[in-house]
């Protein structure tokens, strides 16, 4: 038997605030109802970066929820007034100081217990053409790795680097 969609019956904010928690009530299939808190989160780009050499642009940073500096690919929530694309260009400027030459959708990832999407873009022939200059509450280290270098680096536990998901997809792309 194939999954269906249940009925949600009731929905109401646990806390309000950047990010939000709901708490959802399902019918479900075997008649009861269920609560599920879900967070509430806006749609954000997760750009894969190259330069033309094959460099991965990679970022650090201290992440609150693990409490640990962590690596990935540049991300960035979506301005009203913006296409995924460019808000690509506008976070992998902002936050890596590369410009791309070229920026191309791969994919939108759900999770299980949020609403956000997150988007997935590929940036190539990437160029250094200024300095980084992340929001205030941004303390970002930038690095590049060349291609050999990162297939080996992103396997290790120790490089904490958590955009495995958008490298497998990038890679795959470019045939690498």
């Amino acid at each position: 038997m194939s999954p269906s969609p249940w009925q949600k019956t009731k929905e109401r904010y646990a806390y309000q605030g950047w990010r939000s928690m709901l708490v959802r009530t399902f019918l479900q299939p075997d008649g009861k109802e269920r609560d599920y808190d879900v967070i509430e989160n806006g749609a954000y780009v997760v750009v894969a970066a190259f330069t033309a050499n094959r460099d991965a642009i990679l970022i650090r940073q201290f992440r609150p929820g693990p409490e640990q500096v962590l690596s990935s690919f540049c991300e960035g929530y979506i301005d009203t007034s913006e296409s995924p694309e460019q808000a690509a260009a506008r976070e992998l400027l902002e936050e890596t100081g590369y410009q791309a030459g070229n920026i191309q959708y791969m994919r939108t990832l759900h999770t299980a217990y949020s609403t956000e999407k997150r988007i997935c873009l590929l940036a190539t022939d990437c160029t250094p053409t200024q300095a980084p200059s992340g929001d205030a509450d941004e303390f970002l280290e930038v690095f590049t790795l060349p291609l050999a270098e990162f297939k080996e680096w992103m396997q290790l536990d120790e490089s904490a680097f958590y955009s495995l998901d958008i490298t497998l997809l990038a890679l795959q792309k470019l045939g690498w």
